[in-house]
C-alpha cells in the first residue's frame, strides 16, 4: 500500500516509470479483476490522460498505487505538476467515503483546481499532491481515532520520503503545505503528531483544514505537538457545514483553537461564491436542487481563493 516506504523512492523518475510499466500490465490483465480494482484502475487511467480535464492544467504523475485485496481497498498517491524543482508542495487529503475506486479522477481534478488556482495567486513552480493511501472510514467510523492514526502514520512516512528525496537531491526546500477535509484533517494532524516526534522533528509550513470533525484530545491540548504556530493553521468552514459539527460533537473531540479562520462567505467584489454544506466539490448547475451551491475546494469560490494562498505561503488578500 501507498505510504509504506518511507525513503523517498517513489518520487525518482526511474521509479515513476517503473510504476507507470506496472499500470500497464495491470490494464493488460483488467479482465481477471475484480469489480473494485476494476474501477479503480480506470479511474487512474482516465485522472491521468491529459484530455480527461482542462488542458490547462499540467501533466498528472502516477507516484504510487496499490490495487488492494478483498479486505483493504485500493490506494494511490498522484500529483499535478513536477516534483523536481517544485517551489510549493501541498498534499491534498479528503475525508471519509472518498476511495481510488469511486473519486480518484474528481480527487485529482480538485488537485488540479488549486494548482491553477496557486498558480493565479502568483506561485511560481506549485505541485499538488492528490493523497489517497489511507482506507477512509464510514460514518459510524469517522466518529473514532483508529482510522486516523493509521493514516497519520501512512502520511506521515510518505511525507518523511519526500524531504529525505529533497535533501538527497541538494534542492531547496520548497513551501509545503497539507490541504485536508473532514476526517482528513485529523488524519493530517496525526501524521503532524508523528513527524514531531521524529530525531530532529520535521516541521510543515501551513495546515488547511476545511469541514474539519475536531481534534484528538491529547493535540487539542498540546497544539505545540502539531509544529506549527497559529498563524500557520488554517481553518475553513461553511455556516451551513452542519455534517462537520456533528462529527464534531458526535466523536466528542476537541475544537481547533490557535487557528486563523479563512473567509468562505461570498466575495461580490472578487466575483466569488460562498461556501454551502459539507462537500468539496458540488456545483452542478444541471443537477437541480442538489447542485445548487459551491464546495470549499470548487472554482470560482472564496474558499479555493484563499486556500490556494494559504497552501501557497501567499498573503491571503
Amino acid at each position: 500500500m501507498p505510504g509504506e516506504r518511507g525513503d523517498g523512492r517513489l518520487w525518482d523518475a526511474a521509479e515513476r516509470r517503473a510504476t507507470r510499466e506496472r499500470l500497464r500490465v495491470d490494464m493488460r490483465r483488467r479482465s481477471s479483476l475484480g469489480p473494485r480494482q476494476t474501477s479503480a484502475l480506470d479511474g487512474l487511467v482516465h485522472a491521468l490522460k491529459p484530455d480527461s480535464m482542462s488542458r490547462s492544467y499540467p501533466e498528472r504523475q502516477l507516484l504510487d498505487y496499490d490495487l488492494g485485496t478483498a479486505r483493504f481497498p485500493p490506494s494511490a498517491v498522484v500529483a499535478v505538476g513536477e516534483p523536481e524543482g517544485a517551489t510549493q508542495m501541498t498534499w491534498q487529503v479528503s475525508g471519509m467515503g472518498i476511495f481510488v475506486h469511486n473519486a480518484m479522477w474528481g480527487s485529482v481534478r480538485e488537485a488540479a483546481q488549486l494548482w491553477a488556482a496557486q498558480r493565479e495567486a502568483g506561485a511560481s513552480r506549485p505541485c499538488v499532491v492528490a493523497w489517497l493511501g489511507y482506507h477512509p472510514p464510514g460514518p459510524w467510523g469517522a466518529l473514532t481515532g483508529r482510522t486516523a492514526l493509521r493514516g497519520g502514520a501512512r502520511l506521515a512516512r510518505h511525507l518523511e520520503g519526500w524531504f529525505e528525496y529533497r535533501d538527497r537531491h541538494g534542492a531547496p526546500p520548497p513551501h509545503t503545505a497539507l490541504e485536508a477535509h473532514s476526517y482528513g484533517t485529523v488524519v493530517a494532524a496525526c501524521a503532524l503528531q508523528i513527524l514531531q516526534r521524529r530525531e530532529p522533528p520535521l516541521s510543515l509550513d501551513a495546515l488547511v483544514v476545511s469541514g474539519a470533525v475536531g481534534l484528538p484530545r491529547d493535540l487539542a491540548e498540546d497544539p505545540d505537538a502539531l509544529g506549527l504556530r497559529e498563524d500557520q493553521v488554517y481553518f475553513a468552514l461553511a455556516e451551513t457545514d452542519y455534517l462537520s459539527r456533528a462529527g464534531f460533537w458526535l466523536s466528542r473531540r476537541r475544537p481547533w483553537k490557535r487557528v486563523t479562520r479563512l473567509d468562505v462567505h461570498a466575495d461580490e467584489q472578487r466575483n466569488l461564491a460562498g461556501a454551502v454544506g459539507h462537500n468539496t466539490s458540488r456545483h452542478r448547475p444541471d443537477s437541480g436542487l442538489f447542485g445548487r451551491g459551491h464546495g470549499y475546494r470548487d472554482v470560482g469560490t472564496a474558499s479555493l481563493h484563499r486556500i490556494a494562498r494559504a497552501t501557497a505561503g501567499l498573503p491571503l488578500d
